[in-house]
């Protein structure tokens, strides 16, 4: 064992690089010098590529140091960035973020509100807002929009998110294309939801102006993003195990976060057991489970490691809860505060912090908020990459399992509401045997029914009446059946 232990982690998991992270950022220095050509001629820039492919790495620790160390002179050399998520109120997340980026004094009792009502007031909310804001007029300032396609997680009935959603993109907008302050947005958004974006009035048109396709990285660009932070941390990589992983990465979708997993875990495996000089090698890979398993191994690994059962059914609905696969197939995050997952969980708040910690652990960023940030009831919680859904073969089963549920419950709130309406029967046969079923697997809350489908209440009295219904006509029969027999039998 190495006497000098390094002191920090270089690889970040399945998380993105933050912008203090950019010195252990690699590989993507001409694609950061392409986002700053671009973001000269056009003020809004949409950064598109699929599930693992880098846009929020790229944005937060390639765009935004580049930005603040002067590159783009020409702008001027003073910039202000903030970062968001949309999620399904992307107006009051964007009030947020202005307070998270100390642009406005968050000791203010409604400064919150004000900010939302400023935002709220006009397209040109956004403008004003930064007008309003503590930003010296020579400074620019950056709005980062990241995962841009929560936008559209909207179902065709929810005229009120629809709503929220049109208001938001023309703040975007309208800042982009004013000159009176130097206001810059950038988006990303995963490529297969760039069809969407003509749901929302001039955001194709502006989207088309703006975009840059992530382009897949090349072999060289794959070495230096593997070797090179450990290089940073102090240690060197085997070449072995170099020409191991770039042929392990292949055409994988997933090959980003999946690789920065591995990488992770093997930089721990060799912090734990490495002679004198020893480099990173295969037998610190082969420890992990390699690129192929070493997720869901991982990630059994803590499940497992739970201390106790109730632990292990709240982590199961905890990531239910969190993850959701859509009518097209395509895996979407959901997150959910603290608070609501406990409802969800129908657990105690220690247990549900007791999972997400686990799960959030130094060398374990399966969930986010990193594990620095205190949790609180209201503290947003998410998992770190779709493609955690996708590797991880546990939460696989489990989001199947869920979508399954979500389908039966929405399918049983309908037909309860049409039978209110006198408008459907009660379930029989089949139909009723299912929803039983589910009934009796899932023991699900109105807390979970109402992020599917209104209306729990009314759904489980239908089901149970559904079922004293058949009880009662298979009673009907066995009594028919038995005056029959009587008849018969007094012949």
């Amino acid at each position: 064992m190495s006497s000098q232990q390094p002191q920090i982690q270089p690889y970040p998991g399945l998380r993105p690089f933050s912008s203090e992270e950019d010195f252990l950022f690699f590989g993507r220095e001409h694609q950061v010098t392409e986002l700053l050509k671009r973001l000269r001629s056009e003020r809004l820039l949409a950064v598109v590529g699929s599930s693992g492919s880098g846009k929020s790495s790229l944005v937060r620790a390639g765009l935004l140091p580049a930005l603040f160390g002067g590159t783009m002179t020409e702008a001027g050399s003073h910039w202000e960035a903030i970062v968001l998520r949309p999620g399904t109120t992307p107006i009051g997340n964007l009030a947020q973020a202005f307070l998270e980026a100390d642009l406005f004094d968050a000791e203010q009792a409604d400064a919150l509100l004000q900010l939302k009502a400023t935002l709220g007031h006009s397209h040109l909310g956004l403008v004003e807002a930064a007008r309003q804001s503590d930003l010296d007029e020579r400074t620019n300032l950056l709005v980062v929009v990241d995962q841009f396609e929560e936008l559209f997680r909207f179902d065709q009935g929810e005229a009120e998110e629809r709503e929220a959603a049109d208001a938001f993109v023309q703040l975007l907008l309208q800042a982009a294309q004013q000159r009176d302050r130097g206001i810059y947005i950038v988006i990303t958004i995963r490529s297969d939801y760039l069809g969407d974006c003509s749901q929302i009035p001039d955001l194709a048109e502006a989207v088309n102006r703006g975009e840059y396709l992530i382009p897949r990285l090349t072999r060289d660009q794959q070495r230096d993003a593997i070797e090179k932070p450990a290089n940073v941390g102090g240690a060197q990589m085997a070449p072995a195990l170099v020409q191991k992983l770039l042929n392990e990465v292949g055409d994988d979708a997933d090959q980003l976060p999946v690789l920065q997993h591995a990488l992770m875990r093997i930089w721990e495996a060799w912090k734990e057991d490495h002679n004198e000089e020893e480099p990173l090698g295969l037998r610190h890979y082969e420890r992990t489970g390699g690129m192929a398993q070493a997720l869901s191994i991982h990630g059994d690994e803590v499940y497992d490691g739970l201390p106790i059962e109730e632990h292990r059914r709240v982590a199961e609905r905890v990531f239910k809860a969190l993850t959701e696969r859509g009518s097209d197939n395509r895996a979407i995050r959901r997150p959910t505060t603290l608070g609501d997952l406990v409802k969800i969980a129908a657990s105690k708040l220690e247990h549900v912090e007791t999972v997400v910690n686990a799960y959030r652990a130094t060398g374990r960023t399966f969930l986010m908020p990193p594990e620095e940030v205190p949790l609180a009831e209201e503290t947003v919680v998410d998992i770190s990459h779709e493609s955690l859904m996708r590797v991880w073969h546990r939460l696989g089963q489990w989001v199947d399992e869920e979508t399954q549920s979500a389908r039966i419950f929405i399918r049983l709130a309908e037909t309860a509401e049409l039978h209110e309406q006198e408008k459907a029967g009660y379930y029989r046969d089949t139909d009723l045997q299912v929803a039983l079923a589910w009934q009796g697997e899932t023991k699900r809350n109105v807390d979970w029914a109402d992020r599917y489908h209104a209306g729990f209440e009314r759904a489980i009295a239908f089901l149970a009446a559904s079922k004293e219904a058949q009880l009662t006509e298979q009673q009907q029969r066995e009594a028919e059946r038995e005056r029959q027999l009587q008849e018969e039998r007094a012949r």
